[in-house]
């Protein structure tokens, strides 16, 4: 029976005022292998299951090729915590049933399927590019990273769901808050491309989906105030949380490890995360 294997790196969305634009690509990997097989069969975790009709996963995998299959799935990045773990599934998943059927997905075949079935471009961008990326819904752009900064996560016990997170938005938003914004994203952009520290701090306290999901998590309010106060350069909502992301310098990343780790007081872990240049593999 034949075979393909291929895996995706999560990410992190938003970036702060980057809402739904704007997503950066960790080298912490989902792992898919993909066999032909007589029926429908996923092992994850040690546990294995017939997936349902229109499930997730099955999707991915019939998005490469007809089946049926057996999916078997090894996954780094933490699920429901704002680390783009479902794009990343469907990037690998997909790409492997590719493989499996001895045909190889050009990164923009496969940057559709994963904005398709996950509905987020910004993280199936990472999943598929890599870097640091920018996209409109159908186009995207690699932006660069100055060397200079570090990125620590703050990874909660408790899950957020993605959608119970959108839900939380509001349907209109004011045109001054629109303004900020786009200046918080500018400065943004260019703080991540300098390192420049007081460019990065003009990006802090989004008020386009961090402050309506608030409520949803304190805890990664308190996760973000808590970097700040402890010489973070900027700190956010990574994705639709509950993680929080910090962008330090690397003199100050052992003291806002140690601030956000007070905060999660246990519930938690923080991790410093590697920009993964690459993106599906």
């Amino acid at each position: 029976m034949s075979a393909g294997s291929a895996s995706a790196p999560g990410s992190s969305a938003n970036l702060g005022p980057g809402f739904d634009v704007l997503a950066i690509a960790w080298e912490i990997r989902c792992r898919a292998r993909v066999s032909r097989a007589d029926a429908w069969l996923i092992s994850q975790d040690g546990d294995s299951y017939t997936p349902p009709d229109g499930g997730f996963v099955k999707r991915a995998a019939q998005a490469g090729g007809a089946g049926p299959f057996h999916i078997e799935i090894e996954n780094d990045i933490p699920r429901s915590r704002g680390l783009g773990s479902s794009a990343a599934v469907a990037a690998a998943v997909a790409a492997a049933a590719f493989r499996a059927g001895g045909a190889e997905p050009s990164d923009h075949e496969l940057f559709t399927i994963v904005t398709g079935l996950d509905g987020h471009a910004d993280n199936a961008a990472a999943a598929v590019y890599g870097g640091l990326v920018m996209v409109d819904g159908q186009h995207y752009a690699r932006l660069d990273v100055s060397p200079q900064l570090r990125f620590l996560a703050a990874i909660p016990d408790a899950p957020l769901r993605t959608a119970h997170a959108r839900a939380a938005l509001p349907d209109h938003v004011s045109r001054p808050a629109v303004v900020r914004s786009m200046a918080r994203f500018g400065f943004l952009l260019r703080g991540l491309q300098s390192g420049d520290a007081d460019l990065l701090s003009r990006a802090r306290g989004d008020e386009i989906h961090e402050a309506p999901r608030a409520a949803l998590s304190p805890t990664t309010g308190a996760l973000i105030a808590g970097a700040l106060a402890a010489g973070a350069l900027h700190a956010c909502w990574s994705g639709a949380g509950p993680s929080a992301l910090a962008i330090t310098a690397v003199e100050t990343v052992e003291a806002v490890t140690a601030a956000m780790e007070k905060v999660l007081d246990g519930a938690g872990r923080v991790q410093q995360l590697s920009i993964a240049g690459e993106g599906w593999r």
